[in-house]
């Protein structure tokens, strides 16, 4: 029979100790023997039990596996809104409405400054300059700097299809 299933002699013997195989005495008494048929049939439906055990063995584990990485993926996002509230709670955020009014207020002041460069400039060259030539420079820099500050205000404008609900 071990020739047969391609196993050790002592593996038979395990395998019958276990009641996985069986054997029979013959009629006319002596060694027992295996009917060979039955024993195959026997070995066969063994070994599928113990594929379709390691098969629901590893589904198992895989279900853990999947399991306790979405515990570890829940648990960093906990860490990460913990966090967040915490500097929300310290002041380290502000609302978009403030940021908004203070940016606003920043440009308002910006562009007053950008605005009163032309007349300083004009100023310092006053000596080098005859009074049209100067007011003429600085026509030309108030339009060039007003051309500028509305292509910025244009580009930073959000329609309302870019704005957040």
């Amino acid at each position: 029979m071990a020739k047969l299933l391609g196993k050790t002699t002592r593996r038979i013997q395990q395998l019958t100790q276990d009641g996985v195989l069986e054997t029979e005495v013959p009629p006319g008494g002596g060694a027992r023997k295996y009917k060979t048929c039955e024993t195959i049939q026997r070995y066969i439906a063994h070994i599928e039990q113990k594929a379709q055990e390691t098969a629901a063995a590893s589904s198992t584990a895989e279900l853990n596996l999947r399991k306790l990485e979405a515990e570890v993926e829940l648990k960093e996002s906990q860490g990460q809104l913990h966090k967040l509230k915490t500097a929300i709670a310290e002041g380290k955020y502000i609302k978009a409405e403030e940021a908004t009014r203070d940016l606003a207020d920043f440009m308002a002041m910006f562009k007053k400054f950008a605005m009163n460069i032309p007349p300083r400039a004009v100023k310092s060259i006053a000596g080098y300059a005859d009074p049209q030539t100067a007011r003429a420079m600085e026509r030309a820099m108030r339009k060039e700097l007003e051309d500028m500050l509305a292509v910025f205000v244009d580009a930073a404008e959000i329609g309302p299809e870019e704005a957040e609900p």
